[in-house]
């Protein structure tokens, strides 16, 4: 699979050497160098791309996680934010924002991003799993008893939400 990988990866910097406008080439190299876990030509790949399309919201949420994948939490919260001021109910990029919260240990601003989400898509097991970790995290049993009951409501009231 990596080989296969490697020639795909190839075939599209190839292309790239055809169209070196092309956002979305960029953005295939992205991930593939992500896939690949280089993440310094993911980010290279990624920021040549929001160049060419600035106001791209999902390409800045990849960037985001490109960087915190490279272990660079703080360097991924702009991109989240910046996702989110161009596409503000986006879940997944508040799912992404408040796992790098978590990662700084900034347990409140996470769960304030994993309720905002989950006002967005009630449903949503895995970020009610996040928010139950960082209650845990933060030593909070009575708030992880209410996220267990799944008492949405209660919970925005402790974060003035």
């Amino acid at each position: 699979p990596f080989d296969q990988q490697r020639r795909v990866t190839k075939l599209f910097q190839r292309a790239l050497g055809v169209a070196p406008r092309n956002p979305d080439l960029h953005a295939v190299l992205g991930v593939l160098h992500n896939l690949s876990r280089d993440y310094a030509a993911a980010i290279a790949s990624f920021e040549a791309a929001l160049e060419l399309q600035p106001t791209d919201y999902s390409l800045w949420n990849k960037l985001g996680a490109t960087r915190a994948n490279s272990l660079s939490c703080e360097a991924a919260v702009p991109c989240y934010i910046r996702a989110l001021e161009l596409k503000p109910h986006y879940v997944r990029a508040l799912s992404n924002l408040g796992i790098s919260y978590g990662n700084l240990n900034s347990h409140e601003a996470a769960a304030q991003c994993y309720l905002k989400a989950l006002s967005l898509n009630a449903n949503a097991d895995h970020v009610w799993g996040y928010l139950t970790m960082i209650f845990s995290s933060m030593g909070r049993p009575d708030l992880v008893s209410k996220a267990a009951r799944r008492d949405h409501a209660a919970l925005c009231a402790e974060f003035d939400l």
